[in-house]
């Protein structure tokens, strides 16, 4: 090793010492080097190139560390301006949507005059065990809510109805639960029956085996319950007659969309 640093040191005395020779050869305005000067431009040039290349390399290397140092800064800013942007538009999107029930219930309240809006409420919670079955309200009596007042959603489609109340909370049961029971009548012939809830979310209906009734047909209240008359419940979606009964079987699908209930209308018929 120290020979060879010896030989290093040695080889370097004598580049320089070539280097001070060419300075001194060349110093006196002369236009054509002399052969010392070509022989010592011979060696010298290409030490040069390489100690000119190794400099523009590592002057590069170092320009582009600090461009990607800043690149990277300017990619974190703009990622967090993405996730910024995205988060507004979500709750622009909830805006909208929500603008947009609350439209569609302030236009069945204007068109329905023969009703008795008591009160908008948000849904609250679900009751453990009824799912979509049994849901909480935000509005109490102290809002004005009794049992039995009606529960709409959207366009004034029928959910259920109040029954308990407490200051300032209430409680419906939805359609969908095997315990409710409507009054209803067939828009299109105004024949009468009765809706029930079933297991699997659905709505039945028990009507007179004589009665018109088809697939397509929509279903509304009839009046003659503790619901308002003319509140939307669904369309039919089949029809299964049952001799032996004396009666038809009917499959309704709800109107309302019990699996995203958010905001609701209580209300009830005004009293004559």
């Amino acid at each position: 090793m120290k020979l060879f640093n010896n030989k290093l040191l040695t080889f370097v005395a004598i580049v320089s010492v070539l280097m001070i020779l060419l300075i001194a050869f060349t110093a006196g305005g002369r236009t054509r080097p002399t052969v010392v000067e070509g022989a010592l431009g011979t060696v010298i040039n290409p030490i040069q190139n390489i100690f000119y290349s190794v400099g523009e390399f590592l002057s590069g290397s170092f320009e582009s560390l600090f461009q990607i140092k800043g690149l990277k800064k300017e990619n974190e800013s703009l990622t967090m301006e993405v996730e910024k942007l995205q988060e507004e538009n979500r709750k622009l999107i909830q805006l909208a949507s929500e603008n947009g029930r609350l439209r569609n219930m302030l236009g069945f309240k204007e068109t329905n005059e023969e009703l008795d809006f008591v009160a908008g409420a948000n849904v609250t919670g679900i009751d453990p065990g009824n799912w979509f079955d049994i849901y909480t309200l935000d509005k109490g009596s102290k809002d004005g809510v009794q049992a039995n007042d009606a529960v709409i959603w959207g366009n004034g489609y029928l959910v259920g109805r109040i029954i308990e109340v407490g200051s300032n909370h209430s409680k419906f049961m939805a359609l969908v639960d095997q315990r409710s029971s409507v009054s209803i009548i067939v828009d299109r012939t105004r024949d009468l029956g009765i809706v029930f809830g079933s297991s699997d979310n659905e709505i039945i209906a028990v009507m007179p085996i004589e009665s018109d009734i088809a697939k397509g047909d929509d279903i509304s209240t009839s009046g003659y319950s503790t619901f308002p008359k003319n509140l939307y419940i669904g369309k039919v979606q089949s029809v299964e007659k049952q001799e032996r009964k004396l009666q038809k079987l009917v499959r309704i699908k709800p109107a309302a969309d019990f699996e995203r209930l958010e905001e609701v209308y209580i209300i009830r018929g005004k009293s004559l």
